[in-house]
């Protein structure tokens, strides 16, 4: 009996060293290819070979979602397939088979989504009864999809800056991103390496509290890279004049609250106080890219506001207008650089103090918000030291 069980814990053991090795060989194969048709196909190839199911993958096209892939290759949808992979797509929330929502559909399908959000829809279908899938395979596809997401993802970065090079300022931009990806992305890259290696190397040698900081390196790192590329692929977008803000009136308290929820982990050491006029008239905003903006600022505050002290968000009416203000009790800003905050790859301090980032974040964010027809300046706070950032939303139409 207790041979069998020996016997039966190393076929295990055997079982998850090939699963593992699978993972590691199908990252190295999504991060050598540079097309998205090809990432797809490989994508569904690895989710049908491994999981044993069939499987599509659904990118937005204009106002809807379209297959683009498929193992066995497969091009269409029936219309209760069709409404759970919008549904889906819409609610970044899985849809279909064994869901909550349209569990009548034959397919159960799923967001790929990285941390700024859904990048694609699978579709998962099998002839087998019962549960589509067991935990221990569940976690397995969640660990394919987070690889696919990411490299889709990427891939559109790498064709959003395509685009981008045929603007304007090609050269400044392709060599101010070269000097951002040199450093500000392989930083986070080699930490998160580093931490991978000795997980991999000498699991069995650290204890519990060691593993845990690891892990919690490589999320926080994995976390800081994703924001990297979000900014990098925000900023193709602005250049490429590509953004249409779906502008709906919209309550900015709550819009605020979002945003600092989002930023809760950055802003951990330091003191937020918050205080919103009662009785806000409502502003017409794109919610996703308003929120990315507050966000933005919020983030250069706590880079450079010193730990401990108090980040301000406070909102007003005035003149026609809802006033955001984010203001902090770092630095402030030197003379010399309030005119260049907003300009693309800035960042204030060099060398060692110089924070993280790729100076793209507060460019952004005011490009956003000029989209949307309001307007983002930076100032020196008047009441003590620090920089005050204001956001000015027309009150009327967009």
């Amino acid at each position: 009996n207790h041979a069998a069980s020996v016997r039966a814990q190393a076929i295990a053991a055997r079982s998850r060293a090939r699963t593992t090795q699978e993972l590691y060989q199908f990252s190295r194969k999504l991060a050598a290819i540079g097309t998205l048709d090809d990432l797809l196909w490989a994508t569904a190839y690895q989710v049908a070979a491994m999981l044993k199911v069939r499987v599509v993958l659904l990118l937005p096209e204009g106002e809807s979602i379209a297959v683009r892939a498929g193992y066995p290759p497969e091009d269409t949808l029936d219309e209760a397939d069709l409404a759970a992979a919008r549904w889906t797509w819409q609610h970044d929330r899985p849809a279909g088979r064994g869901a909550d929502t349209l569990p009548g559909a034959r397919r159960l399908f799923l967001p790929l989504r990285t941390a700024r959000g859904p990048v694609a829809v699978m579709g998962i279908e099998s002839d087998r009864p019962g549960p589509l899938f067991s935990p221990e395979h569940r976690r397995l596809l969640d660990a394919l999809a987070d690889q696919a997401a990411v490299s889709i993802e990427r891939v559109q970065l790498a064709e959003a800056v395509d685009r981008a090079r045929l603007e304007a300022e090609t050269e400044r931009l392709r060599a101010a991103l070269l000097t951002s990806i040199s450093h500000d992305l392989r930083t986070p890259l080699a930490a998160i390496l580093g931490a991978a290696s000795s997980l991999e190397s000498y699991r069995e040698l650290l204890d519990e509290p060691a593993r845990a900081d690891l892990l919690r390196t490589i999320l926080e790192e994995a976390e800081r890279l994703s924001r990297f590329v979000a900014n990098l692929l925000d900023m193709t977008r602005l250049e490429a004049k590509a953004l249409r803000p779906k502008q709906e009136p919209a309550d900015l308290g709550e819009v605020a609250g979002s945003a600092l929820a989002r930023a809760g982990k950055i802003l951990a050491r330091h003191r937020v106080e918050v205080e919103i006029e009662p009785g806000l008239p409502l502003v017409p905003l794109d919610v996703a890219l308003f929120e990315q903006a507050l966000f933005n600022v919020l983030d250069n505050a706590a880079k450079y506001a010193p730990a401990g002290g108090t980040v301000r968000l406070r909102a007003w009416a005035e003149a026609g207008e809802v006033r955001l203000a984010v203001s902090d009790e770092g630095p402030g800003i030197a003379p010399s650089a309030l005119a260049h905050v907003f300009d693309k790859f800035y960042r204030a301090a060099d060398g060692d103090g110089r924070p993280p980032g790729t100076g793209l974040g507060l460019a952004i964010a005011r490009g956003f918000v000029e989209a949307m027809g309001g307007r983002l300046m930076a100032a020196n706070r008047t009441d003590r030291r620090g920089a005050v950032f204001t956001f000015a939303l027309p009150v009327g139409p967009a």
